[in-house]
């Protein structure tokens, strides 16, 4: 499962991983563009399927995760994709930026992972978050990327840990 598949390196990773011969469920807002990808890649000999999602609303990302395991049977990796960027000094950015880069860099994975991790603790797969540099070392410019991308990365370090002895990989 791949969120934020409709562009850039989310649709890079679907496209590699379907020739490579993964099976691969597609996830992002934009439906139209999911479509095409998925057209692509079929006609390509990929096995692709898709399914619209928000990953900011819960309830998007647990129908998603039903229907990658209703597609495909199970789940064995998951990579958190989804997200946004910013660039403002902190004191002249509009908070509402902060609570949209909050919601889908660091809500928009936990939403998928808590629906997800039956499923790939029971496959013994990986949970992968794309994060960034700004999610270890804080930047000028990226206060709210900074943040949300932080957030991601002790959500994952702790998801690591508490499965250590499970068999789930997880990778940031």
């Amino acid at each position: 499962v791949v969120t934020g598949a409709s562009s850039g390196i989310g649709e890079a990773m679907a496209r590699e991983y379907a020739k490579a011969g993964a099976k691969v469920m597609m996830a992002a807002r934009r439906e139209e563009e999911l479509k095409r990808i998925a057209a692509e890649i079929t006609t390509a000999g990929g096995k692709v399927a898709y399914c619209a999602c928000d990953v900011v609303s819960e309830e998007e990302c647990k129908n998603l995760i039903a229907k990658s395991v209703e597609v495909f049977g199970g789940i064995d990796i998951l990579i958190c994709n989804a997200g946004l960027s910013m660039r403002a000094l902190f004191d002249e950015c509009d908070l509402k930026v902060l609570h949209r880069l909050m919601d889908v860099n660091f809500w928009g994975a936990v939403n998928c992972v808590k629906y997800a991790l039956p499923h790939i603790q029971k496959s013994k797969g990986s949970i992968v978050g794309i994060s960034s540099v700004a999610g270890i070392h804080g930047l000028p410019g990226r206060t709210g990327y900074s943040a949300s991308k932080y957030a991601l990365t002790g959500f994952l370090d702790t998801i690591r840990v508490e499965n250590l002895k499970k068999g789930l990989h997880v990778m940031t």
